[in-house]
């Protein structure tokens, strides 16, 4: 090759040794890694000997590419991921020489290798470059599964909702287990698209679709963003009826409009059930709840809804129309009873975006308030209403706690700045008890002003009966939250068998620290064993902060951060986040905010474990879960300031006022200027545990970087690094989960003993919800999936309206 291309080689590789040296001392002055600086030195002598064309280049070259691998053999070990970005600059340094190597002469002018062996050792080089491009392409599972097969403790789990898909987590446990299993490990490469439905309701504009659909006899049901009602044919996706409830969205709904799921009462079964608890040999025809009023022969079944505007409201599951005799005709106004927003505030604005829990006559809703923005917000009041009048049971708040559960007065408001429960509940009918968990009080980040009762319910789970609301325990999953780590998904109601033939019956509670609570539900006592550890209290004059935090033995992404785990797509945005994590107070999890510096939050506060929740196999005792893992650091800052940088506030945004208290908070993701994740990936995984023993079989990553934009470029390879997750998953009687919550535009299948991907179908858009399954009336299994587009892109591009299901291939076709 030309002299000349290879002193051009050289120069570059001087300039970038010299970049790295420079930040290399830049990091040993706060305490790093010497690498960098060594490194960088060496490559930029190499580089010189290159512009010389001196032979010493090669040798220079090939030492620092050996000096980097046992550097980074050291610091993570065979750790594919972490090694590209330690090993591939060097590797190309070292293959670019040798490729020079014949030009480059020694002090008697011979050459530092003939042209043969040069090629040989360029090519051997690039061998290994190829090597590492390929295991790219190749997932990496962070616990490799163990090749054997979960025992079956429970074969006749997931029968009791029969073909159909009643409620949010299929049933009121919110397992997401399915016991069908037509759709199997060994024949789900056929799987096909049965038919589509698009409702016409595009996710744009602050909406997303994140509902999981129900479905009843032959009929699938789900909401909009925006609130409407849609019923269609499960085998044939033809449109039945659809209800919009025009609602109205407000400037605290505008960049939040969403519709997770609708709720569903059958009167009839109702009746029977009240009828043999009563002890009645038969339920009358038209008898209801004790105390209730007979309901007309219409909305006999019937689809309960919550909208966005904060209403809840009744339709007749055959027809679609609202059910007259349920609160004003049709509709309760939620509302009553709730604070207004604070004065010159819109941001108290009270609204449900969750499905509600309908069980044994009542429906159950909490709500959504506006985080960070300021103090005064309204209360998190959690309610009971009569499934056939609308008239309100109980309501149940943090301030009143376990003492009262009566509903207020009219005219009178609950109290302000409660804990609020913004996710669906759970519940067991045999011991009567629905399960809810909550939130901390408002502003998030700012703990000085917390109430004493607002302390005591932080992040909690509570139980309560579902009939009164009367609280029988609660447990708290974090103390004094300071990272809005609200716990949002549904708990999973599971019976645990134990070594001796006995049953407990658990409550399993994801939360957003990346814990797995595992709890006796009758009691609230843990059954997985609970550590309470010290964490650090160096906080703000006036913070409130907990000496120490629960963890439980069983949790997914929650090792603590050391400077080796900081990454990047090349060794300069590595090298420049550990810069960043070397300037950021870091004192493990729950590190307090500072306005002096940044303080890295990990697990983020989008999880961990968000509301998308998990699923169970409730026939051998397997929780599967998505997790997300995305660091983000946080710093106080007074308003004064913020105001006059030009910050725009916002809930969720960069910068949030915290009106009322000291300071506002801003905060952003952890990331280099390429955009990368500083930290190691994977950033979604998929886990599977098992929960009578807490271990776990397997952890792989979830999802690739084809359709995630860096910059506002999607790259479009199928790189499966690892992507943040939303949603949840399915799990099915057929040994498979499926799961289309990742970033790229794919749903999945995984083999529930490995967690290998057995099948994928190309979505036209990516998905946020959790997919369903049921068995239709032509005694085909389904599986559908909703995709409206992938979370939180902040732009209109790639949005949809899709309702999709899949199927295998009908018989002889």
């Amino acid at each position: 090759m030309s002299s000349k291309l290879a002193q051009g080689a050289g120069i570059l590789f001087a300039l970038l040794g010299v970049l790295l040296a420079a930040g290399g001392v830049w990091l040993i002055t706060l305490g790093g890694s010497w690498f960098y600086l060594l490194a960088g030195a060496v490559l930029a002598a190499t580089g010189v000997a290159l512009v010389r064309l001196r032979a010493s280049a090669l040798w220079m070259a090939l030492g620092l590419l050996l000096f980097a691998a046992v550097w980074a053999l050291w610091e993570v070990g065979l750790d594919f991921w972490q090694l590209v970005p330690r090993l591939i600059a060097f590797l190309v340094v070292a293959m670019v020489t040798a490729a020079f190597a014949p030009r480059l002469h020694r002090r008697d002018l011979s050459p530092a290798l003939r042209c043969r062996p040069a090629g040989v050792l360029a090519g051997v080089l690039a061998l290994g470059l190829v090597g590492f491009f390929a295991g790219m392409f190749l997932p990496h599972p962070t616990v490799e599964a163990d090749g054997s097969r979960a025992e079956v403790t429970n074969a006749a789990a997931g029968q009791g909702a029969g073909n159909d898909w009643p409620a949010y987590g299929r049933t009121s446990s919110g397992d997401r287990y399915a016991q069908f299993d037509q759709i199997n490990t060994t024949n789900v490469k056929d799987l096909q698209v049965a038919w589509t439905y698009r409702t016409g309701d595009l996710a744009i504009d602050g909406a997303e679709y994140q509902v999981t659909p129900l479905k009843i006899d032959d009929t699938v049901y789900l909401c909009t963003p925006l609130s409407k009602v849609v019923a269609v044919d499960a085998t044939t996706g033809k449109e039945k009826w659809r209800f919009d409830p025009k609602a109205v969205v407000s400037e605290s709904t505008q960049g939040w409009k969403r519709c997770r799921g609708v709720g569903y009462a059958d009167l009839d079964a109702l009746d029977t059930a009240t009828a043999t608890a009563a002890g009645a040999t038969t339920a009358p025809a038209q008898a209801v709840a004790a105390n209730t009023p007979a309901a007309p022969a219409i909305c006999r079944k019937r689809i309960i809804e919550t909208t966005i505007d904060a209403r809840l409201l009744a339709l007749d599951a055959e027809t679609g129309k609202l059910c007259e005799d349920f609160g004003d005709k049709g509709y309760v106004d939620l509302g009553i009873g709730i604070a207004p927003a604070p004065k010159d505030s819109d941001a108290g604005t009270y609204n449900v975006t969750s499905a509600p829990l309908v069980a044994d006559g009542v429906v159950m809703v909490g709500g959504r308030l506006n985080d960070n923005l300021t103090v005064g917000e309204p209360g998190g009041v959690v309610r009971g209403y009569d499934v056939v009048t609308g008239k309100i049971l109980w309501a149940w708040d943090a301030k009143r706690g376990a003492t009262d559960s009566t509903p207020l007065p009219e005219g009178q408001l609950y109290p302000l700045e409660t804990p609020n429960f913004w996710g669906t509940a759970a519940y067991d009918p045999k011991l009567g008890l629905a399960y809810f968990p909550l939130g901390n009080q408002t502003p998030d980040f700012w703990t000085g002003n917390r109430h004493d009762y607002s302390d005591e319910y932080t992040d909690a789970v509570v139980a309560v009966e579902l009939k009164t609301g009367k609280e029988r325990w609660h447990f708290r999953t974090a103390n004094i939250d300071q990272f809005d780590y609200d716990v949002s998904s549904q708990p999973i109601l599971y019976d645990m068998p134990g070594k001796n033939g006995e049953t407990t019956p658990v409550l399993v509670q994801l939360t957003k620290r990346g814990q797995v609570f595992v709890l006796d539900r009758r009691t609230g006592q843990p059954v997985v064993p609970v550590e309470y550890r010290k964490v650090s209290t160096d906080a703000m004059p006036g913070m409130k902060v907990a000496p120490t935090q629960p963890h439980s033995a069983i949790a997914v992404g929650v090792e603590p951060f050391k400077e080796s785990d900081m990454w990047g797509a090349s060794i300069f945005d590595q090298l420049y986040c550990r810069i960043q994590f070397k300037q950021m107070r870091w004192e493990g999890e729950f590190t307090p905010l500072s306005d002096k510096q940044r303080t890295l939050i990990y697990p983020g506060y989008y999880g961990g474990f968000n509301w998308g929740g998990g699923a169970v196999d409730a026939s051998t005792g397997t929780l599967i879960v998505n997790d997300i893992r995305m660091a983000q650091w946080g710093r106080f800052i007074k308003q004064e300031e913020a105001k006059r940088i030009g910050y725009k506030p916002s809930t969720e945004g960069e910068y949030s006022t915290q009106t009322g208290t000291p300071w506002g908070v801003e905060r952003s993701m952890f990331v280099s200027p390429l955009g990368v994740p500083c930290f190691k990936p994977p950033f979604g995984t998929m886990t599977a545990i098992d929960l009578s023993t807490g271990k776990t079989r397997w952890q792989v990553p979830m999802g690739t970087i084809k359709d995630a934009p860096v910059h506002g470029i999607a790259p479009g390879v199928d790189i499966p690094l690892g992507m943040p997750t939303m949603g949840g998953p399915l799990v099915t009687k057929g040994g498979l989960t499926f799961f289309h919550g990742s970033l790229d535009y794919y749903v999945r299948a995984l083999d529930n003993d490995t967690g290998k991907v057995l099948w994928q179908g190309r979505l036209p858009v990516g998905g946020q919800g959790a997919p369903m399954s049921y068995v239709g009336k032509d005694g085909r299994q389904y599986v559908v999936v909703v995709a409206g587009g992938a979370t939180r892109t902040g732009t209109n591009d790639n949005r949809g309206d899709y309702v999709i299901a899949y199927a295998l291939p009908k018989a002889g076709k």
